[in-house]
């Protein structure tokens, strides 16, 4: 049985794909490519706008401080200094004169007052709509029902379905297409 395997002889030769290693060699440089900018983003660039975000907000606390410190002074400045003192006015003098009021009987007629019957429900909308316009806001529609769009509303789900097979037939047929032309 151990005869049967040659020792030593030379190592069938294998096909070399060259395209693939160059692909291959260039995803990996890509990759490392890409970690290296990654580093150099998370070590330099990062560091140096959150100092920056720390250097303008201490600017913008300094500045803020200043002006309430001038604010302050200048309502300092406005606030009077002494109490007024309170002095004893005296209060004018009324006199009531009494005026003659003459009352005649006039011709008017009595206002109505019962007011017609109205539907409640008519009632309350009409209030709605007055409260809709003093506020200035505009009804909303309410939908009734889902909208019909899309492909798949237009042509259904056995459609959906049919073109789903179809798709897997392809697969299958360019599948063995591949198959026969490697393999003839």
């Amino acid at each position: 049985m151990a005869e049967d395997f040659e020792m030593g002889g030379p190592l069938p030769e294998e096909s070399s794909n060259r395209t693939f290693v160059m692909a291959a060699a260039g995803l990996g440089g890509l990759l490392i490519l890409s970690m290296i900018c990654l580093a150099v983003y998370a070590l330099v660039l990062a560091p140096r706008q959150q100092e920056a975000r720390i250097t303008q907000a201490a600017l913008i606390n300094i500045q803020n401080t200043e002006e309430a410190l001038k604010q302050t002074e200048e309502a300092a400045e406005d606030t009077p200094t002494s109490i007024p003192t309170v002095t004893n006015t005296p209060l004018p003098t009324a006199t009531i004169t009494p005026t003659q009021v003459v009352v005649l009987p006039s011709d008017t007629p009595t206002p109505f007052t019962t007011l017609p019957t109205i539907d409640p429900l008519t009632a309350t909308a009409a209030a709605q709509a007055t409260a809709d316009a003093e506020a200035g806001e505009t009804a909303t529609a309410t939908p009734t029902a889902l909208p019909a769009t899309g492909f798949a509303d237009e042509a259904g789900i056995p459609t959906l379905i049919l073109f789903g097979a179809l798709l897997v037939i392809v697969v299958f047929v360019a599948r063995g297409l591949r198959t026969r032309t490697a393999a003839g």
